[in-house]
């Protein structure tokens, strides 16, 4: 568990922002999905494991957690964290009742994810039944603190980073031909499982369409180059995005290059993460590295950056437009995501880095390097 000093340095920095802001009252939504779920963990602690949650923080009285499942709510309030915790059918409802018996409903409220999570429908209702009351949305407030880590929360984030570290290197042991894709990354999955990670996307591909997928029956071959990309939240809710490049053979001259491209861009990329760097600055040296080093670009097939915490995508975004500006002990997940000549499927190259006035420093150790594996356990087809 976070501990409550942490726990009183969140709620005083929201609380600052919202005296400048002039809310009465925050309104903090999320829901179980993997980049909505945080903001209710951030001021509660509570992984949402399914479902839609609201705290009502006002400016000066405790919180009030609110919640669908009288499970959740349960063990919700043994965390400690809230101890005014409400079930509810009618989530909404109570919402406004809340706001209403604490004299809050002629004030001006920022709501936390009230233009990405909230459904039209209980936004309209929020409006219909507080008419006085003067809501905007407060997400970009909450970003702002949640993107700055505590020492807390980076060694926490840091424990996460080595168990997804550990369960590459359990793929690593047991890929073999023979083997389906299922039974090589379920050992990964068992291992994160083991360390307290149950949320997450345990991903892979061979090159062939649909691409990055989820294993599937299909068995390893020995002329496979298998590509993986683990994304986990740990035992604190803090996301890590690690991968790993396999194969049983010496790889082909133009993915070894491809490879050490995206490791050299990386690099490149790590010394410009300093505070007040642009996000897209750092793109713009990502794609110069290719360009430097002979690949023709011909797409994207993601964004190069993102702030990763308790929600698993956050600003600032890495593209070569963005005007997003790093900060001072940022965690960003940084995977160039350039796309070259014919290759649809990239390089899996990835890491979480700690903005510093040194430039971008991983969170723990984790090395990239192709990884040639020897033929062994292989399984008769």
């Amino acid at each position: 568990m976070v501990s409550q000093q942490e726990r009183e340095r969140r709620y005083s920095a929201l609380r600052q922002s919202m005296r400048q802001a002039g809310y009465q009252a925050l309104l903090i939504v999320g829901n179980a999905e993997a980049m909505q779920r945080g903001y209710i963990r951030y001021v509660s602690d509570w992984r949402l494991w399914g479902g839609t949650g609201y705290v009502v923080l006002p400016l000066e009285n405790d919180p009030t957690l609110i919640l669908g499942s009288g499970s959740q709510a349960h063990w919700a309030k043994a965390v400690g964290w809230i101890q005014e915790v409400h079930s509810a059918l009618d989530i909404t409802g109570e919402v406004i009742n809340i706001l209403q018996a604490q004299g809050l409903s002629q004030h001006q409220i920022g709501v936390v994810g009230l233009n990405q999570i909230m459904a039209y429908e209980n936004v309209t209702r929020l409006m219909k039944d507080l008419p006085e009351a003067r809501l905007e949305d407060a997400s970009l407030l909450a970003d702002q603190i949640m993107g700055i880590k505590s020492q807390e929360e980076m060694a926490r984030a840091a424990d996460t980073y080595r168990f997804v570290a550990q369960a590459l290197q359990r793929v690593k042991e047991v890929l073999a031909p023979g083997k389906t894709e299922r039974e090589v990354m379920a050992e990964a999955i068992h291992l994160l499982a083991e360390h307290g990670c149950f949320d997450g996307i345990a991903h892979l591909t061979n090159a062939a369409p649909p691409f990055i997928h989820p294993a599937t029956d299909r068995r390893i071959q020995v002329d496979d180059i298998i590509k993986v990309s683990l994304e986990f939240a740990g035992p604190s809710g803090y996301w890590i995005e690690l991968a790993g490049v396999y194969s049983f053979q010496e790889p082909p001259e133009r993915a070894r290059r491809h490879f050490e491209t995206t490791l050299r861009a990386l690099e490149r990329a790590k010394m410009l993460m300093r505070p007040g760097a642009k996000a897209g600055e750092i793109s713009r040296a990502i794609e110069q590295t290719y360009r430097e080093e002979g690949w023709n670009i011909t797409g994207r097939a993601i964004w190069d950056m993102h702030a990763i915490g308790l929600n698993v995508i956050r600003p600032p975004i890495g593209l070569p437009t963005s005007e997003d500006e790093l900060q001072e002990n940022m965690v960003i997940n940084i995977h160039p995501g350039l796309m070259v000549d014919d290759d649809r499927w990239g390089i899996y190259v990835q890491d979480n880095l700690i903005v510093t006035r040194e430039g971008g420093r991983p969170l723990a150790d984790y090395k990239y390097e192709w990884h040639t594996l020897p033929l062994k356990n292989q399984k008769r087809k």
